[in-house]
């Protein structure tokens, strides 16, 4: 089974990952590198508070029927950066 990770504005997906899981091996952990959309970028035409990134999960069977479970899929982040982006939340919200 063929799995694949990527990043979505809407305009453009990007892959940031793509493996080949077999059935019936048991949890195989995937991760990928979200830091290149973190952040603040120079641009006059990027708005990073206002850019919603959609994170989107495929699998792909080969040659027949397969189930598959995605177990605890998670963004994790430093305290330091969650605080970060909570207070920039925050502020944009007033």
């Amino acid at each position: 089974m063929r799995v694949r990770l990527g990043v979505s504005d809407a305009r453009i997906y990007e892959q940031l990952l793509a493996t080949t899981i077999t059935p019936g091996a048991g949890w195989t952990p995937l991760s990928a590198d979200l830091s290149a959309y973190a952040g603040w970028k120079v641009s006059l035409f990027y708005r990073p508070d206002g850019q919603k990134w959609r994170i989107n999960f495929s699998a792909d069977t080969m040659g027949g029927a397969a189930t598959i479970a995605w177990g605890t899929p998670a963004i994790v982040a430093s305290r330091e950066d969650a605080l970060e982006y909570a207070g920039r939340r925050e502020r944009l919200s007033h």
